[in-house]
């Protein structure tokens, strides 16, 4: 793959591009923009990222009202390049594979993306067979996985959680929350209503940064929010609205031995390893039956 954004992976940790997802990423990327370069695309990001972008991350994270929130994703243009980065990355393509087998293992056969961004998640699921519903707030980001669902041919269900005519009802088998828990202002309000929207044993697979002191988080992980770095006091929220904390998705022993061999992100079969703790891997709560 001809373009990398180093800088950009080294702040979000990832490992180099998949060459196989990295030209259809970038590729829907300077389709969207009118063959906009991808190079220019990524200037445009930092210039932003840098400038204006600052203040009104900075406004965000320490929101007094939801309001506020709601209104930074409606707007930004921020997610378009770094999410879609993201999704090209080797490290994103092997988890979206972690969450295709857990889905195919447990017989999760109709899943919500919760804060879906740019719809990775929701294509990847919905080209293997497995329905996967979008679900994030209408706005520049909405709009893009609206285009690119419509150019995959794929019919993807759209919700948005600001408009009451189009949220979810559910039931579903699972909902994954990737990366979204740490930006939401209502953060208890919103595990309630995803233990509303799962079946009785339905998943509920989480993966999150939640800003801490001393730390280079982004300022958009809500700072009202930095007691759930503590895995533990996590767990207790989500147990409040009745789940039970199963373990942690990760690839299983297998994959690890590719990985040992020099197939960095190989992912031959998953596991669940009834540890609490972050790690960056998923975290698995089962709602009670």
């Amino acid at each position: 793959m001809r373009f990398r954004d180093r800088r950009l992976e080294q702040e979000l940790h990832l490992g180099g591009l998949d060459p196989a997802a990295a030209p259809e990423v970038f590729g829907d990327m300077t389709a969207y923009f009118q063959q906009k370069p991808i190079e220019v695309i990524a200037k445009e990001y930092w210039r932003h990222h840098e400038g204006e972008d600052v203040t009104a991350q900075q406004q965000v994270g320490e929101a007094k009202d939801e309001a506020t929130v709601l209104a930074y994703y409606a707007e930004t243009p921020h997610y378009l390049y770094e999410l879609s980065y993201w999704e090209a990355s080797a490290d994103k393509q092997a988890w979206f594979r972690v969450v295709e087998l857990a889905c195919r293992k447990y017989d999760l056969r109709h899943v919500l993306d919760f804060g879906g961004g740019v719809g990775g998640l929701s294509l990847y699921l919905n080209r293997r067979g497995i329905r996967c519903d979008y679900l994030d707030v209408a706005g520049k980001t909405f709009d893009y996985a609206a285009w690119r669902f419509g150019c995959s041919g794929l019919d993807v269900t759209m919700l948005d959680i600001t408009s009451a005519n189009r949220r979810p009802t559910g039931p579903y088998d699972a909902i994954v929350a990737w990366d979204v828990l740490e930006h939401l202002f209502d953060l208890e309000g919103a595990i309630r209503n995803i233990a509303g929207l799962l079946r009785p044993r339905g998943l509920f697979l989480s993966k999150s940064t939640f800003a801490t002191e001393g730390t280079p988080h982004e300022a958009i992980h809500l700072a009202q929010h930095k007691r759930y770095a503590d895995v533990a006091v996590f767990n207790e929220l989500v147990a409040g609205s009745g789940f039970q904390y199963l373990g942690q998705l990760k690839p299983n022993r297998v994959s690890r031995l590719l990985r040992t061999c020099g197939f960095r992100y190989a992912v031959a079969g998953i596991r669940i390893t009834p540890r609490l703790k972050h790690g960056g891997n998923f975290l698995v709560h089962e709602r009670a039956a």
